[in-house]
């Protein structure tokens, strides 16, 4: 677990920091339209983006490693 983790930290990075803002940004609209806060709605916009968009800069990157011929 810990190799995967040194291999992939800066993956892991931009998912935490991208999920965060992300939930922070749904939770503010959800506050300017009048709707209470909620911590699974919140929770679920942090884990889901931030894993999709970990993921993706992932993939975007082995794609170009491999078009490099790395």
């Amino acid at each position: 677990m810990k190799q995967f983790i040194e291999k992939n930290k800066s993956y892991i990075k931009l998912g935490l920091i991208s999920g965060v803002m992300f939930a922070l940004v749904m939770a503010t609209f959800d506050y300017y339209m009048g709707r209470p806060f909620s911590i699974i709605k919140f929770a679920a916009h942090f884990v889901l983006f931030g894993l999709f968009n970990g993921y993706m800069a992932y993939r975007k990157v082995k794609k170009e490693e491999k078009k490099r011929g790395k």
